[in-house]
């Protein structure tokens, strides 16, 4: 009985119980937490410090002048040095694109030596101060102005032609023109380029089921936007939608234009016409002549005359003459 005795000692020991296993993991995990902590800690304390960063910036321009065109980097690249605590760096390289620099060419005042522009860096601060969230004394740049290259565009003023895709509800339709404002714009590139230009269409406009006006602001369509510039490069745009009705009235046809003495059959025709619902109580016979056409036609050879409508109110449209054509005699 003493050997077995022994036997299951030896067992025992060589197996951690339940509960020494439990704690030993308890320690791991206790372990763990600390180093994660200190690890923390150590991390805030870093980012509490200051660091000075110095960071390249490629430059890019915006919002040249109209009447100008970017030909040229002088500058390409400016390098910026600033100090700031390790957040900032951290809250820059992670939500801020810090390799580019945007300059806006409406914002900075542009100084010229011969062909070449240039600003003050001086300038930049006031924007890279916001961007970074430092005071803009703490920024220095490496060079004290950045430069580049303009060239001086031809200009012509070119007028403006709508492209207009229209369709109208039931009995609706344009009542007249569309109105542009501008009626022109001026026009920026190399002589070559505009002299070849006579109209400036807008980008299309496609509107569907009109039954009331319209006041759309549109684009220009540029044909060359690598050389050509829009100044403005938006228009707008009035349309008149009015209600239209048909209608018709009778009219004498005038045969004063008829060098011998003939006698039409029939005598009067009818006109039939579109107008708006808001010039219908305007329509006088007295605007509207019917004549026929007799130039170039041999009175004797023929025993009809094509008629046509040679004053109408500027208000109708769709106009037709019912019947087209008249019969004559010739009086003796």
């Amino acid at each position: 009985m003493g050997p077995i005795r022994k036997s299951k000692s030896k067992i025992s020991s060589r197996y951690p119980s339940k509960k020494e296993s439990g704690s030993r993991k308890n320690d791991n995990i206790i372990f763990i937490i600390c180093v994660v902590i200190a690890f923390v800690f150590w991390g805030l304390i870093k980012l509490s410090e200051v660091y000075n960063v110095t960071y390249t910036f490629n430059i890019e321009y915006n919002n040249v002048p109209v009447e100008k065109r970017l030909t040229g980097m002088v500058d390409s690249t400016v390098h910026v040095n600033f100090s700031a605590r390790g957040f900032m760096v951290l809250r820059l390289n992670l939500f801020e694109d810090m390799s580019k620099l945007s300059i806006d060419l409406d914002n900075y005042s542009m100084l010229k030596e011969g062909d070449e522009y240039f600003i003050y860096t001086q300038e930049l601060r006031d924007k890279l101060a916001e961007i970074i969230g430092i005071d803009e004394t703490d920024i220095n740049f490496s060079e004290s102005t950045i430069g580049f290259m303009l060239e001086n565009l031809h200009e012509k003023v070119i007028g403006v032609k709508a492209n207009l895709s229209l369709n109208f509800n039931e009995q609706y339709d344009q009542y007249n023109n569309e109105i542009i404002s501008p009626a022109s714009v001026k026009v920026y590139g190399p002589k070559a380029t505009i002299d070849t230009l006579n109209e400036v269409l807008t980008q299309n406009i496609n509107l569907q089921s009109l039954d009331k006006d319209q006041v759309i602001l549109v684009g220009l369509l540029n044909p060359n936007p690598r050389l050509l510039r829009f100044d403005p490069d938006q228009v707008e745009i009035q349309i008149r939608v009015e209600k239209f009705t048909e209608s018709s009235i009778a009219i004498p046809i005038d045969l004063s234009n008829v060098s011998q003495d003939i006698q039409s059959f029939p005598t009067s025709v009818k006109i039939y016409f579109k107008v708006a619902q808001k010039d219908f109580n305007n329509i006088q016979a007295g605007e509207f002549m019917v004549k026929p056409e007799v130039k170039g036609v041999n009175l004797m050879e023929v025993d009809r005359l094509h008629l046509t409508l040679t004053r109408k109110p500027g208000f109708i449209r769709n106009e037709r003459i019912v019947p087209a054509y008249v019969e004559f005699l010739i009086n003796k």
